[in-house]
């Protein structure tokens, strides 16, 4: 994808194709990129592999999924480490070992442990070092760097290491010469100018609040929420933790309990209220004033409405809330809904406005533009729809004074 005409993409990284023989697309390699230019050494490797991770999962995710083939990305010894990992399905992505990466005991056992969950491994400009031969039976690739490793040396391993089910990937390939040298060497996948140089990858960024915003909406919109996956999802964000805390000890939500765990934040608030507070605060966390208030009060307009329509007022202001996701995080609002796996009913009243909480919606967003254009003198239905709107605006700048106490 290049940059648009208007020059307000970010440059999210860059990616190149692994081909097989007959020039399929087997795989694309992310690499990081920078606006600034810096490489990956200059910000840090455990930086320019989160920020890849990080592409991958939000901007960069549908165009890699446009080559139907796994994604193949660099990580460092840190994330690989993590307890979270990668918030991906395993069949989507390759992690690829680099030579850098020190095979320690703690390291073999969590890629052990990553392959029993269907991860699958490349060994990177792999030098075939004694103390990496742990990982060779976990792997399902080698990569060889051909300015490092001739075309008879490297059949030499492969014929030592035929036994083990591998696919060999030749990299730096640049001439027709070197890819027939190393195909008759038994390689079955090529990458390298040969065949494509890394393209630039422009588009939106996603603020991370929203993806982890996006990840904890994806658990409340299923239709049998696991308390127990959105229970740790929240505590594993330390800032949103202390924000719903508070946030269920508000005057609005106090009971004669008190809440002393996660758990009991999520059953005082529930899981509708629960995602419309997650919704809040991942599509506000870096939107303007302006923005944010008119997300608010259309929202509140439609919980306004749909009580009015003994219709519920909680799905109304979620579904109010959701449709400002273009306007706020500047990417195609059906792009971020396709991440949350919404019920039908919720998906057609955001994306063509159909059903109840469609025309609700559709509605409301009429009103907003005749407020926007002063139009005060109305009647009948329209003047009833604007003083509503009149009152969710208040209601609107009251929240924004109370989430900003939250910060």
């Amino acid at each position: 994808m290049s940059q648009g005409s208007d020059g307000a993409d970010n440059l999210l990284l860059a990616s190149q194709p692994i081909f097989d023989i007959a020039g399929n697309v087997r795989g694309v390699e992310l690499l990081y990129r920078s606006d600034q230019g810096l490489s990956a050494f200059d910000v840090g490797e455990d930086i320019a592999t989160a920020e890849v991770v990080y592409q991958l999962c939000t901007a960069i995710s549908q165009r890699a999924g446009f080559y139907k083939a796994p994604a193949f990305i660099n990580v460092s010894t840190d994330l690989l480490l993590s307890p979270h990992f990668l918030p991906v399905p395993p069949e989507h992505v390759v992690i690829e070992l680099v030579e850098r990466i020190t095979p320690t005991t703690e390291m073999v056992e969590t890629v052990r442990r990553l392959h029993r969950q269907g991860f699958r491994f490349a060994l990177d400009d792999f030098s075939f070092d004694p103390e990496w031969a742990p990982l060779l039976p976990l792997a399902s690739f080698i990569k060889i760097d051909t300015t490092l490793l001739s075309p008879e040396e490297a059949k030499k391993h492969r014929t030592r290491l035929e036994h083990l089910d591998i696919q060999w990937i030749a990299e730096r390939v640049e001439t027709r010469e070197e890819r027939d040298a190393y195909q008759d060497s038994g390689f079955e996948l090529f990458q390298g100018y040969f065949y494509a140089k890394p393209v630039l990858v422009y588009g939106k960024k996603i603020p991370p609040s929203t993806l982890q915003a996006t990840q904890l909406l994806r658990a409340l919109c299923q239709p049998e929420p696991d308390s127990s996956e959105i229970i740790a999802l929240i505590q594993s964000d330390p800032e949103l933790a202390i924000k719903l805390t508070r946030i269920s000890n508000n005057a609005f939500y106090r009971s004669h309990t008190t809440i002393s765990s996660i758990q009991d934040v999520v059953a005082r608030l529930g899981f509708q209220r629960l995602s419309s507070w997650v919704a809040l605060f991942g599509l506000l966390g870096n939107a303007s004033s302006e923005h944010a208030e008119l997300a608010l009060t259309r929202a509140k307009a439609c919980e306004l409405l749909a009580q009015q329509a003994q219709l519920s007022a909680e799905d109304a202001y979620f579904i109010g809330l959701l449709s400002t996701a273009e306007l706020l995080l500047g990417v195609p609002g059906e792009e971020f809904l396709s991440c949350l796996e919404l019920d039908t009913a919720t998906s057609d009243a955001l994306l063509f406005r159909e059903g109840a909480y469609g025309s609700i919606l559709q509605r409301i967003e009429g009103t907003e533009r005749r407020y926007a254009m002063c139009q005060w003198e109305l009647r009948g239905e329209d003047s009833h729809l604007l003083s509503l709107y009149h009152q969710a605006h208040h209601a609107a700048f009251e929240l924004l004074t109370l989430t900003s106490t939250l910060e």
